[in-house]
């Protein structure tokens, strides 16, 4: 099994984990921007994605939310910067009922890419997020950010062997 390789430099503003994955990348970019297959893996162990909702375009919204068992729940919001089919999403925060497009988004706080490359067989799946600052981008490490990617890569690998070949 493939295990995530976080790497956060000091004294940067980003962090990236990389991850390889036996499927193809097609698969693997559907996982990421279609509903139906993000509700099997995207979120902590333990959790139900109880709100999905992806307007695959610039400008259009991701939105989730998870519920846990003790009857908790948290969500957030993206907005999606750029598009790239098969290659790559980038997107950046945004209010949780952000109703998409940019005018009058407020600034913004992290920005992330998820970079896919590969073949018909394996998939290298690099996950980079950037925040405005290195105290802000520390702060998420070490409340378990970089963690929690590598949670949806260990279901997202789960999930997989789910499928048919």
């Amino acid at each position: 099994m493939s295990t995530s390789i976080v790497t956060a430099p000091a004294g940067e503003t980003w962090f990236s984990i990389v991850r390889e994955f036996d499927a193809p990348r097609r698969l693997i970019y559907r996982c990421y921007t279609t509903p139906e297959h993000m509700a099997h893996f995207w979120g902590p162990h333990g959790t139900t994605l109880t709100v999905c909702d992806i307007d695959l375009r610039v400008g259009g919204v991701w939105r989730v939310r998870w519920a846990y068992p003790d009857g908790r729940s948290w969500g957030y919001s993206s907005v999606y910067t750029a598009i790239v089919p098969d290659e790559a999403v980038h997107y950046r925060d945004a209010p949780y009922d952000w109703p998409g497009g940019f005018d009058g988004l407020p600034p913004v706080e992290l920005d992330s890419t998820i970079a896919l490359a590969g073949d018909d067989r394996r998939t290298t799946v690099t996950v980079t997020v950037r925040w405005t600052s290195v105290a802000a981008r520390d702060a998420a490490v070490q409340q378990g950010f970089t963690g929690m990617v590598d949670i949806g890569h260990e279901r997202l690998t789960a999930y997989l062997a789910t499928l048919p070949e």
